[in-house]
């Protein structure tokens, strides 16, 4: 034999717990307006940043230390990049310098290469 549900549906319960939602969803959204407005601070000095992709490799030396003397590690290699001439990438745990413009070149595979490996650079693993 087959129970009856227990629980009855209470129309009334559903429109008010519906109501404390709505209600406590616009006081947070008043809140969030009433809060203070946060001041900007224009820079009293404007510095000149290049964001260029593998600027921070393209300013580094072969080395790899950059002018506050850390090690600046190359942006991993990519297939479907453009490298120009100079642009360095690691790749199989070397970086490699660009010796003339190349596209899914991968490095220390083709001939002629389109890569070289720098050795002495210091983030390199196995040199």
């Amino acid at each position: 034999m087959l129970k009856k549900p227990s629980f009855k549906f209470h129309p009334r319960t559903l429109v008010s717990t519906l109501l404390a939602l709505v209600i406590m969803a616009f006081g947070s959204a008043a809140n969030a307006q009433n809060g203070e407005a946060t001041q900007l601070e224009t820079p009293s000095e404007i510095v000149d940043v290049d964001i260029t992709p593998n600027a921070a490799s393209r300013s580094a030396s072969t080395s790899g230390e950059s002018t506050s003397g850390l090690c600046a590690q190359p942006e991993q290699w990519l297939y479907a990049k453009t490298y120009e001439e100079g642009e360095m990438a690691s790749h199989g745990g070397k970086v490699w310098k660009v010796i003339k413009q190349t596209k899914g070149d991968m490095p220390g595979k083709n001939k002629p290469p389109y890569w070289e490996h720098v050795p002495d650079h210091c983030s390199s693993i196995g040199g």
